[in-house]
């Protein structure tokens, strides 16, 4: 417990840091990178953000001014400027856009920005960030193509990098711990990373004449004892590699053969990189007694991340161990500088790439990886019909958590037109068997295969190592699928804010009313009124936990129906996959069902993330384990949705509004005795604390300057006596919910049960 307290008063001691300095802005954005030096912007109008720190509860920003020029010190004397923003009176701090004189392609800039409070004084400049702008007008493949290109470091030094990206980059990691077996020599690094060995031997041969030998290098995930399992099975990796070596000492990289791609958007290493294979154990395997192998790293091969964004801790050592396992599955999966994770396909997905970019947000304030990955999505899609449909959601949970309206302004017709709406019927719902796949529709989509196929849910039967019929429930694929329509319909439901965001008022009035007549007719077509449940499709007289818990975490299911479905839903455990655990969990947590969903986040059965655990991976799995999936990897983000879960549905931070200007704030602590947590925003780090004892209920929690929170009372306490930093306050209600509002800064609530 003490542990615990320790990190929530280390991690609140980070407000009043960051504000020394008169409460300096912080934590730069150009064009939604933190570290823009390193890559290359190609927007000649790039937008700027930046945090607002006050040691102040209550605190705003009032005006900013942003300076730009082409040096350091010109921008420090204000001379010879691109842009002088003079003072603007706005408390925006996200998402400017640049108003100066036309930038130049292929230069550098260095811009800064101050802020007025809410009283009108005004902050110190913040610290200068420089940024590089490239090719404005390059040809590209496909709109939103991140080219390789080459940036001049301030030192000098010259770096491969990503456009509007940041680069990846190896980090060499030490091994925890190392065996020495008769001829084998066994390291063990503790996780499991995309890398590449790095060796460091000295041989002095006995034989002058001798000018060349070989070691062999084995690599791999799973490990029995002090050795690597060479038969680990599944898509686990094990590869063993010849390693020539040479008189002197020498350290090199191990050169691992090219990845071939093999699918339709695989992905391969540049040739300017080495090549990496995910692994936590080396082996090196020598009979030669003269070679000396001095020092083995695993280069791991990293997108930019901060380690100190974001944490989670708990009284529940078993939820402690699924979010580290589940933080630490997003940064290893970004190795590509995107979503494509994996190691057998490296090929992005749009259901893959949403859970991703949901749990990346959740733990680190990064934006533009998941942009990129948006865009790649929209000019490349991919097989599965529900998965047309999280192209949508992922511009959409772009949207909320940036306020930034660029993407869809630039692509509204391409994101309208994956609503599918040219497979629709006059009952309004829509089918992928009717025969309206016509080419010119697969074309409008960007699909460039035969045709779409339902997905539900996976792997589907005969691909685990057990005869199953898969992770969708026994579904009953009819024509007319309850799962697709569900889709179809929150794809509508995002598709009216995101045309109201940018002013098409017209065409989201059109979402709307067909997003209700979506609803009408799947509520009158696919639920049994006798069974109160919804079944598979029409003519389908099966129910399957994915035709339930699709409807109820978007929105369908009617109040009066809510008791019988959420009954249904939790008779069938976890009786879908990691993908569809995602949309089952937060469905469980909008309904306020707590305890069944951190039963099920914490389960120790083989359909678990305490199972990833067990048999030995240190990042999530492509499927709950080989029986279930014959060839499961142990490298699949997708399965890493605790990650975005426990603080967005446990501790409750989430955005009331686009951008985080307004802040939610609706802990769900269930059993659970206390938990700590940090979340990263784009306006600043949330941190949140909570004890959770018998008839008592604390909440310590910080928002930053220039936002503000909506906290909802945990249920359980809603008629308790609310106390909010010292003073009784009484909640409003509405909707169900117990709330009220707050200021920025810090703030303690007690509620005590009579």
């Amino acid at each position: 417990m003490k542990f615990i307290i320790l990190i929530f008063f280390a991690a609140f001691s980070f407000f009043p840091a960051v504000t020394s300095e008169k409460n300096r802005p912080s934590e730069l954005l150009c064009e939604l990178l933190s570290c823009p030096e390193l890559s290359v912007i190609t927007n000649p109008n790039p937008t700027f953000s930046w945090i607002v720190n006050s040691q102040l509860n209550n605190d705003f920003q009032t005006a900013y001014q942003i300076i730009l020029a082409t040096s350091e010190k010109d921008l420090l004397e204000q001379e010879n400027v691109f842009w002088n923003s003079e003072k603007v009176s706005s408390t925006k701090s996200s998402n400017i856009v640049y108003d100066g004189t036309p930038l130049p392609a292929n230069s550098y800039f260095y811009w800064k920005v101050r802020t007025w409070d809410k009283n009108d004084n005004p902050s110190e400049w913040s610290i200068h960030q420089r940024f590089n702008t490239g090719d404005f007008n390059i040809k590209r493949t496909w709109p939103g193509e991140s080219k390789w290109v080459k940036v001049e470091l301030e030192n000098g030094d010259t770096i491969w990098t990503f456009e509007n990206r940041h680069p990846i980059s190896y980090h060499s990691v030490n091994a925890t711990k190392k065996v020495q077996l008769d001829k084998v020599l066994f390291f063990d690094f503790e996780r499991s990373a995309f890398a590449v060995p790095e060796i460091q031997y000295k041989w002095d041969p006995a034989d002058s004449e001798i000018q060349v030998d070989t070691i062999w290098v084995h690599l791999g995930e799973k490990a029995v004892g002090d050795s690597i399992d060479q038969k680990p099975g599944g898509g686990v990796l094990f590869r063993k590699y010849p390693f020539e070596v040479k008189p002197g000492k020498h350290t090199e990289t191990l050169k691992l053969p090219r990845f071939v791609p093999r699918y339709p958007h695989s992905q391969a290493m540049p040739d300017h990189m080495p090549e990496v294979v995910p692994f936590r154990f080396i082996e090196i395997h020598s009979k030669n007694q003269d070679i000396k192998i001095e020092t083995v790293t695993q280069q791991a091969l990293y997108y930019q991340f901060d380690e100190e964004a974001s944490y989670f801790s708990c009284s529940d050592s078993r939820l402690n161990a699924i979010y580290d396992l589940c933080r630490y599955s997003v940064k290893a999966n970004t190795f590509n500088g995107d979503y494509a994770a994996s190691e057998r396909e490296r090929m992005m997905y749009e259901a893959d790439c949403y859970i991703h970019q949901m749990s990346h947000y959740a733990v680190d304030r990064e934006f533009a990886i998941a942009r990129y990955s948006l865009e790649n999505m929209i000019f490349h899609a991919t097989w599965p019909t529900e998965w047309i449909f999280h192209t949508i959601l992922m511009a959409h949970a772009d949207y909320w958590h940036t306020g930034n309206t660029k993407i869809i302004e630039k692509y509204f017709p391409e994101l309208k037109a994956k609503l599918m709406l040219e497979l629709a019927s006059e009952n309004h719902l829509i089918s992928t068997k009717t025969g309206k796949q016509t080419p010119e529709f697969l074309k409008s989509i960007h699909f460039n295969g035969k045709e779409l196929r339902d997905i539900v849910d996976w792997p589907h039967g005969g691909m685990g190592l057990i005869e199953t019929n898969g992770e969708t429930d026994n579904y009953d694929f009819a024509e007319y699928n309850t799962v697709v329509n569900a889709f179809h319909y929150k794809a509508l439901q995002a598709m009216v804010e995101m045309a109201e965001a940018i002013g098409k008022k017209a065409e989201a009035n059109q979402f709307k009313e067909r997003a209700a007549k979506v609803k009408n007719t799947f509520n009158k077509t696919f639920f049994n009124a006798e069974t109160g449940i919804y079944v598979d499709g029409i003519e389908s007289s099966h129910s399957s936990l994915h035709a339930n818990m699709f409807p109820l975490v978007f929105g369908l299911v009617e109040d009066f129906n809510k008791t019988k479905v959420i009954d249904f839903i939790k008779s069938k455990g976890m009786a879908c996959g990691v993908y569809g655990a995602n949309y089952l969990l937060e469905a469980l947590f909008n309904e306020n069902e707590t305890e069944y969903g951190l039963q099920l986040l914490t389960s120790d059965s083989d359909r678990s993330w305490l199972n990833m655990l067990r048999v030995g991976s240190t990042m999530t799995t492509e499927a709950w384990d080989n029986r279930y999936k014959s060839n499961n990897g142990w490298s699949h983000a997708w399965s890493a949705s605790p990650a975005h879960i426990i603080p967005r549905k446990i501790m409750g931070v989430e955005p009331l509004t686009p951008g985080f200007d307004k802040i939610r704030i609706a802990p769900q602590p269930g059993n659970l005795t206390e938990a700590s947590c940090k979340v990263p925003t784009i306006k600043g780090p949330v941190m949140v604390h909570f004890i959770n004892e018998t008839g008592l209920f604390n909440l310590d929690f910080e928002i930053p300057a220039n936002t503000s929170a909506r906290v909802i009372i945990p249920r359980f306490y809603s008629k308790g006596q609310i106390i909010l930093n010292n003073k009784s306050i009484v909640a409003e209600y509405d909707n169900g919910e117990y709330f009220f509002d707050t200021e920025s800064g810090s703030h303690n609530l007690t509620i005590q049960l009579e």
